[in-house]
Order: C-alpha cells, then structure tokens, then sequence
C-alpha cells in the first residue's frame, strides 16, 4: 500500500525533519496522527518515508526512516494543452498529471477562446501548476511536472521542431488524422508530446505548421474527444505503448 504523499522541495539527508506551512496544514486537515507513516517527495523523483511524531495546524514533525530515488521514465511525456474556458484546461491538467506526464505547455491556439496575456497570463500559469502539484501528491508520483509560459502557434513550430530534431516525437491529436496513436510504435527512449487544440479544432494553418515541423497528427479512437478529455487518453495510450505501464 503506497502512503499519503507531502511535497518538501529540499528533503533532508536524514534524522529529524518538519513541515511547515500549507503542507503541514494539509496534513492537519486529513487528520494525519503520530505513529502515521508518510512519503514526503521533493518534485525530482527524491522520495523519504517519514514516521510523524508530532502534527500541529502549522508543524508536522517526523523522524526519517527510509528514503529512496524514484527511476525516471525513458520516454517523458509533455501535454501541449490549448486553453479552455470552463476549467477544462484545469481539469485536463489534473488527470494528464495523475497518469504520468512530465511537463505541460499552455497554448495559446488561434481558436482558444481565453485568452492569457499580462497579469491574467501569469496567474493562469500560477493556477495550472497548483493544480499539478496536487495532483502529483494525489496520485502520490515523485516527480512534478513543469508548467511553462503560454506560448503562441509560432513558438510551438519552434519547439515541436526541437524536440523531432533532437529524435523525439511530437503527435498531433486531430480528426483528420489517418492513424491511431495505439498503432505507433515507440521504441527508442526520448521526448514524447501530446498536443491538444482548442474546443474550435486546430486550424489549418497550426495544423500545417505543426506537421512541417516534424508532428503526426494521431487518432484517439473513434469518437471525437472534447479538448479537456484528450491529452489525459492520449497520455495514457503512451504510458502503454511505450512500455512505461507493463
């Protein structure tokens, strides 16, 4: 049975440690006792198993009795998620994360109808990485994944042309595409993204632009997904596929 998870960006080499702040709050509020076994991770796959010895409203206390290096995956996902109106970006961000992506890209895609720039773009950003360091600890992972600024459909060329030139693959989830991504085959380790457009589709000009730099627009399946339901099934065909979930 794996134990409850608590973030500690700079985990101690051993003996006593304390959490403070929202995570010792955290903690308090689940009614976390003394005697109760913990993992506290770090974010980088560092990962120690505390045994509590004293939990407060502001402290938790515990004494460090095992630790270990959680094995980082061969084939990292990246979720390119479009932004979305409703918290659907949100919700696509907490289930991508809790079946194993290493990182998100908001996209700021011709056909998204929220928009971030300024201010509302840095509290966007703010808010999609709460939402991945919860699910991280929820789903109790060691590692968590990077949210970057939004970018633009020029940027992403550039990026999705940096990740095919340096041997990784960058698939395109569209209607239009003519092969399932259960039927790719993904041997050698590297980069794997997922890119997700808007509810309005991805249009035709990102789609080529995309395509020109080195992404395969994939199938998910037979029904059309909505923009917050794809990434999460297309990251978990890849955890499949790529031999990640065995």
């Amino acid at each position: 049975m794996t134990l409850p998870v608590y973030y500690c960006a700079d985990l101690p080499d051993g003996g006593e440690v304390e959490l403070l702040g929202e995570e010792a709050r955290h903690a308090h509020v689940k009614r976390t006792t003394v005697g109760e076994r913990i993992d506290l991770v770090d974010g980088d796959g560092g990962r120690v198993t505390v045994e509590v010895t004293g939990v407060s409203p502001s402290s938790l206390r515990g004494t460090i009795i095992g630790r270990r290096v959680d094995p980082r995956p061969e084939h990292p996902i990246t979720l390119v998620q479009a932004l979305a109106k409703g918290g659907r970006d949100e919700a696509a961000i907490e289930s991508a994360v809790e079946v194993g992506v290493a990182g998100i890209v908001p996209w700021q895609a011709d056909r998204s109808i929220v928009r971030w720039s300024g201010p509302k773009g840095e509290k966007g950003a703010a808010k999609w990485r709460h939402v991945a360091l919860s699910a991280m600890k929820q789903s109790r992972q060691a590692f968590l994944p990077g949210v970057s600024d939004v970018v633009t459909s020029r940027q992403l060329n550039d990026r999705a042309r940096s990740v095919t030139q340096a041997g990784g693959r960058v698939f395109i989830c569209h209607e239009t595409a003519t092969s399932t991504l259960s039927s790719v085959t993904v041997g050698v380790p590297g980069p794997l993204w997922i890119i997700v457009g808007p509810e309005g589709g991805i249009s035709e000009e990102e789609l080529a632009g995309l395509v020109a730099a080195g992404g395969e627009p994939v199938l998910l399946g037979n029904s059309v997904l909505r923009s917050g339901t794809a990434g999460t099934v297309a990251a978990t065909i890849l955890q499949v596929i790529s031999g990640t979930w065995r």
